[in-house]
């Protein structure tokens, strides 16, 4: 296992912001920043990251043996890493799910997300989990948080070090085996599997309608239309139809 040093903050302006600057300064891989307060936590696509006290902010540096081409897989690992994390500290594994490309969910509903943020030789990961309190401004998703889910308190550092823990473990498999060692175990969890699908791309004026296969090789979105199997690697949007009708 890789080995991670934790560092708490008493408050910043984003755990991702001093992981950089620090990685930039030439800190090692696994220099990890937990902070009790944000005030400018941000998500994936510039999107604002509600930093409520209470809740879990949590950045660490990873500086990858592997092909940069592969780096964005990372946030597949990690968001396992949170899910088997989740089922350790209590949470019904039949009700938490992973989310391509970046969330987490519980009963359908978000719990964490994770940001990467990639530099020449460097990654910096933001995880942020909710643990006290739940988010309102969300507008895709219903959320949820760690304490409607588990009878038994944790200190935010336990709960960040157990993460780091199984993180820096499939980190060492991800970088040795690759990701399709993980391929079945997350297909496994994956949300709304084999149900219908419409992926937006700018580059074609026309939705593509398929059937979700799950993740395919190195961690691709796979889908199905009509006899023919594509994968995406990056998409613009997608949605399931079903759920928007339910």
């Amino acid at each position: 296992m890789r080995y991670f040093d934790l560092n708490i903050l008493q408050t910043c302006s984003s755990t991702n912001d001093v992981a950089i600057k620090n990685a930039k300064k030439g800190l090692p891989e696994g220099s990890s920043y937990l902070s009790y307060l944000q005030k400018n936590g941000r998500g994936r696509n510039n999107n604002q990251w509600e930093s409520m006290k209470g809740n879990l902010f949590l950045s660490t540096i990873f500086r990858p043996n592997t092909n940069k081409v592969n780096w964005n897989q990372l946030s597949l690992i990690i968001g396992l890493s949170i899910l088997e994390t989740l089922i350790t500290l209590g949470v019904d594994e039949n009700i938490i799910e992973l989310k391509w490309p970046n969330d987490v969910l519980v009963n359908k509903s978000k719990i964490s997300g994770v940001l990467l943020e990639s530099f020449d030789d460097f990654i910096v990961a933001g995880i942020g989990l909710n643990i006290l309190k739940k988010p309102q401004n969300e507008i895709k998703w219903k959320t949820t948080k760690l304490y409607d889910h588990i009878n038994k308190d944790f200190s935010l550092k336990y709960i960040a070090n157990a993460i780091l823990k199984i993180t820096f473990k499939n980190y060492a498999i991800w970088e040795d085996k690759g990701f399709n060692f993980f391929k079945i175990k997350i297909n496994n969890n994956i949300y709304n599997i084999n149900n219908k699908i419409v992926i937006k791309l700018n580059s074609q004026s026309e939705d593509v309608n398929g059937v979700f296969l799950g993740l395919g090789d190195n961690g691709s979105l796979k889908i199905k239309v009509d006899n023919e199997f594509l994968e995406y690697y990056s998409v613009d949007n997608f949605f399931f139809p079903d759920e928007e009708l339910s």
